[in-house]
């Protein structure tokens, strides 16, 4: 299982990061364009606040992934010392467990909620686009960040999967 996470993985985190850098990119232009039309042109961009809360929707779980693989999360250690002395073997176990079932329950209700926009024809507010199209995306990426934590904490022991990604900050 070692070897398929070793070679799935890197790959899926270099799109990820691709995808998750190219809609930063976006979100960026995007308001630039927007302000700029808005102040000097009087002609904001229709839809732009829709579009980039679209777009940060996207980006917050592209970007998701790549911290769950690599399990780089901000913590804070409320509960950490009382565990480690309690049952220190234990207690990263128990807390992988209940990351990776929050992530499952995310990503069952936004592809609960993909399927039922669907079902619905639900269109956004301004634009009017499809709300699938978004949610569907979302939910795919959270499927994407379920897997590539799972894969993630497969390779957490391997030496190599963590030397391509510097240090953490």
């Amino acid at each position: 299982m070692q070897s398929v996470a070793r070679a799935v993985l890197p790959r899926i985190l270099s799109v990820l990061e691709n995808i998750s850098a190219i809609l930063l990119f976006l979100m960026m232009a995007l308001t630039f364009v927007d302000v700029i039309g808005r102040y000097f042109f009087t002609a904001p961009v229709f839809g732009a606040a829709e579009m980039i809360q679209f777009l940060l929707a996207m980006t917050i779980f592209g970007g998701l992934s790549l911290v769950n693989a690599r399990d780089s999360h901000i913590t804070v250690e409320l509960f950490e010392p009382w565990l480690q002395r309690r049952i220190p073997r234990l207690q990263p176990i128990l807390v992988q467990t209940f990351s990776v079932v929050v992530m499952t329950i995310i990503a069952w209700q936004l592809t609960v909620f993909a399927i039922e926009a669907h079902e619905l024809g639900s269109m956004t507010v301004v634009l009017e686009w499809p709300l699938v199209v978004v949610a569907g995306t979302v939910a795919g990426l959270s499927v994407v960040s379920l897997v590539a934590q799972i894969l993630g904490l497969i390779l957490s022991g391997d030496p190599d999967f963590g030397a391509d990604h510097g240090d953490p900050i």
